[in-house]
């Protein structure tokens, strides 16, 4: 019975760990804020934001468990979106996708597990396509609709 009551309070111990919150900023040598993002129990959790030298945002990114996941967007000085990417377990997955500061589409790829595996595709900002490439798991397969095999 004294076993079973001292493994009990170990495990009423362990159940009531307390999460330990950090808030984080670094600055830059002016004492202005460059990125900001918070710690639970040592790790990256939540939203982080990192912000041009003037304070104007530059991009936000989510992380879960140290790792980035989700949708990450870069922004101009302006505001406008500059880029757009997604993290699954700190690997991109999914799109990467940048923009001329015109709102127009300059780059588009498609990634697994951070190897190109789709189309990539770049644009002129007059909208005319000026490269187009597939990709399977970063290798080579075709060029503007040609075979490489």
């Amino acid at each position: 019975m004294k076993i079973v009551l001292i493994n009990c309070f170990f495990l009423i111990l362990i159940g009531c760990k307390q999460n330990i919150i950090k808030d984080e900023t670094e600055t830059y040598s002016d004492g202005k804020p460059s990125r900001k993002y918070q710690r639970v129990n040592n790790k990256i959790e939540g939203l982080m934001t990192d912000y041009y030298p003037d304070g104007k945002l530059q991009g936000v990114r989510f992380f879960q468990n140290d790792k980035q996941v989700g949708k990450t967007t870069i922004y101009f000085p302006s505001g406008k979106i500059k880029e757009v990417q997604y993290y699954d377990n700190n690997l991109k997955n999914g799109g990467d996708t940048i923009f001329y500061e015109s709102g127009k589409l300059q780059f588009a790829v498609t990634l697994k597990a951070d190897k190109k595996n789709g189309y990539l595709r770049k644009w002129a900002e007059d909208g005319r396509l000026i490269y187009e490439a597939k990709f399977q798991m970063d290798t080579l397969k075709e060029v503007k609709g040609i075979a490489l095999e």
